[in-house]
């Protein structure tokens, strides 16, 4: 079975939205969505003119945005990755009970809605296998240490946040099952790549405003959830040194991580031998996010970077070592980017501030490990008032929140999604599914290799980016299985 697109579906970069029929008369369901129409624009000229525009607007938005969401299950996947590259901790100004984030209510939605055509229809299965059973062995553990460290100061905020975290890991079941095609998996990666790329030129244009445009900006967004301080952010909180460029993510380190992991799958899609997306898309996306990461000033993202074009290179494009090589050389002679080199050189000589800072945290997270080693200290506060949760590495954080067992997990069932993907590989390396399922691959590479200096991948304050993670991961198993994909170049 080959996975190359036919001629006539070569052309068709973009996304194609998906689609549900419907079962009434078309005269009755054409007179039903005029009336919704006319109601729903009769409503908002009315909520305008005594809240505002703004509002107004917002409230369209959000209305277009729940169709979206639950009209297929694949446009609610598209909806999250807007949501969370664009505005990833906005919250519904509508309190019910609690306040909903944008991606809390996309990812109900979105999983909601999968759910039941999982229950409906009897030609939808449910995976089962290694990965799978792994995946949600790892979500017991964190289940297990949740309540295990439940009077180790949790608030209600904890616990809300440990929910958006477990809809954030689940996601990667419904990439999983509802990406059937080489076309699903090409059109998810190019919202992705939209999505990214629009909000790397957003933070591109405020850093080029600098702090007073970038406050303006920002605080405007504090009605919606977000911080009302530290909105600008400094090289180690200094506002004498340099801005950092953080677009709507608000954490400088978290938004290099996602703009890391896109970075290099646009690579990957321009440099493909059998390209599944055109080099007017990859070409701005790389330019867009490969700035913005080296303005964030987060090092982590930059290595996570190289790590993810070393793997590109090494195994499927040898032929960029020397070029590659040479570029590297005249950019070190002729002292381009001096400052960024400089600040990567402090980062690994373990001279500056920030790294001293971090590794005080690594010696913190190994005394919580010892002391709690099997199931670690949950997701509150450290049991002891000498001690302090909290530290900038995935794995760290794994092993002092689910302990070493939930550490274990976690790296199994990740080892086994690489090596489901390296198998599909080798076995496709010459055709377009091929290229992808190494382009993610090494988009995966990337995260886990940042994960060895931050922790957002797997922070219950970050669901956005467990989010981004889980799915490059549900990206890979939907490859690597195909007796899951319907048709590899099915319309």
């Amino acid at each position: 079975m080959t996975a190359t697109l036919p001629r006539r579906d070569r052309r068709a970069f973009l996304p194609a939205f998906p689609h549900v029929r419907g079962t009434l008369p078309r005269p009755l369901a054409t007179s039903l969505v005029v009336a919704a129409a006319v109601l729903l624009a009769a409503a908002v000229g009315w909520f305008s003119v005594v809240q505002g525009p703004i509002p107004a607007a917002a409230i369209v938005a959000g209305l277009v945005a729940a169709v979206v969401v639950l009209s297929d299950p694949r446009a609610g996947i598209w909806a999250v990755v807007g949501v969370m590259t664009l505005l990833p901790f906005a919250v519904i100004p509508v309190r019910v009970g609690l306040t909903l984030t944008l991606f809390e209510a996309a990812a109900l939605g979105t999983l909601g809605v999968w759910a039941l055509r999982v229950m409906l229809r009897r030609d939808e299965r449910i995976v089962s296998n290694t990965p799978a059973a792994l995946i949600v062995l790892l979500l017991a553990f964190t289940l297990f240490a949740f309540l295990l460290g439940v009077h180790n100061a949790y608030s209600s905020q904890t616990f809300h946040d440990y929910g958006k975290f477990v809809l954030a890991v689940l996601l990667v079941f419904v990439v999983w099952n509802t990406t059937r095609t080489l076309d699903d998996a090409r059109r998810l990666t190019t919202v992705l790549l939209l999505g990214t790329g629009a909000a790397a030129a957003l933070g591109l244009v405020l850093y080029a405003g600098g702090p007073g445009l970038t406050l303006r900006v920002l605080s405007r967004l504090i009605p919606y959830g977000y911080p009302s301080t530290r909105i600008v952010r400094f090289v180690e909180d200094d506002p004498s040194r340099p801005m950092r460029l953080i677009s709507t993510s608000v954490d400088p380190n978290s938004f290099g991580g996602l703009l890391a992991v896109v970075f290099v799958l646009a690579c990957a899609a321009a440099i493909a031998r059998q390209r599944l997306l055109p080099r007017w898309l990859t070409g701005p996306v790389i330019l867009l996010t490969g700035m913005a990461m080296l303005l964030t000033q987060s090092r982590g993202a930059w290595v996570g970077a190289a790590a993810g074009l070393a793997v590109l290179t090494l195994l499927r494009y040898r032929w960029l070592i020397v070029p590659g090589g040479v570029l590297a050389a005249a950019v070190l002679g002729l002292g381009l980017g001096s400052s960024f080199i400089h600040r990567l050189y402090l980062g690994l000589t373990l001279q500056d501030q920030a790294t001293k800072l971090r590794l005080a945290e690594y010696r913190n997270a190994i005394a919580i490990i010892r002391e709690h080693p099997f199931f670690g200290v949950g997701f509150g506060e450290a049991p002891s008032i000498t001690l302090q949760t909290g530290v900038s590495s995935i794995y760290l954080t794994i092993a002092e929140r689910t302990g070493l067992l939930g550490l274990a997990v976690f790296l199994f069932a990740i080892g086994a999604v690489a090596l489901a993907g390296f198998r599909f590989w080798r076995h496709q390396r010459d055709t377009a599914a091929g290229d992808l399922a190494l382009g993610l691959l090494a988009a995966l590479a990337t995260a886990l290799t940042v994960g060895v200096f931050d922790h957002y991948f797997f922070n219950i304050t970050f669901p956005h980016m467990v989010a981004l993670f889980w799915m490059i991961c549900g990206l890979i198993l939907a490859l690597a299985y195909p007796s899951r994909l319907r048709r590899w170049a099915g319309a």
